[in-house]
């Protein structure tokens, strides 16, 4: 017996230490989950005017694909970010622009997360769900550089570029 509380003791230690924080979050009467106290950006920098030159907030970012590329189900629907002066961002899917845009704001997990930009280095902050969770979600953090209109991340299973455009043109 006493092994055995000496082991879960160790394990929880060690997930403690090693392991991703989790962050319960609540969904409010929409669905959509809602940051919280304990769950919030820790991008606190705020945007000066040189940061704000090397993104365009007034475009939209499409994602953009290799003329190889064969996932077609993921070539109809490319994701779009708009990028905010505040350091916010919204990240939507293509097929659903504008969809979700009556119940989701800023604190909703759904809506995007935060950026901050240091040269030509840009980092994208959200949450997401943790795998095999309902309501319990990880930071990520994801990096990239800003190469004149375009923007690639590098999300270490694949990098993603997405390239500025002034409106959300159909395929």
């Amino acid at each position: 017996m006493v092994k055995y509380i000496y082991s879960v003791f160790f394990l929880i230690s060690f997930l403690n230490c090693y392991g991703q924080k989790l962050y319960k979050i609540n969904k409010n009467k929409y669905g959509e989950p809602l940051l919280n106290e304990k769950a919030q950006y820790s991008f606190t920098y705020v945007l000066d005017n040189d940061d704000l030159k090397k993104i365009d907030t007034a475009a939209f970012y499409k994602q953009v694909f290799e003329d190889d590329y064969s996932n077609y189900t993921e070539k109809k629907n490319p994701r779009i970010i708009i990028f905010h002066n505040d350091g916010f961002f919204k990240n939507e899917s293509f097929l659903y622009f504008g969809k979700f845009s009556n119940h989701r704001n800023k604190n909703s997990i759904y809506y995007g997360g935060k950026y901050r930009i240091n040269g030509n280095k840009i980092e994208l902050e959200r949450f997401i769900k943790s795998p095999d969770s309902k309501n319990w979600y990880i930071r990520n953090i994801t990096s990239g550089i800003i190469e004149g209109n375009r923007i690639i991340l590098n999300n270490k299973e694949k990098i993603i570029v997405f390239e500025k455009q002034n409106k959300v043109s159909r395929l």
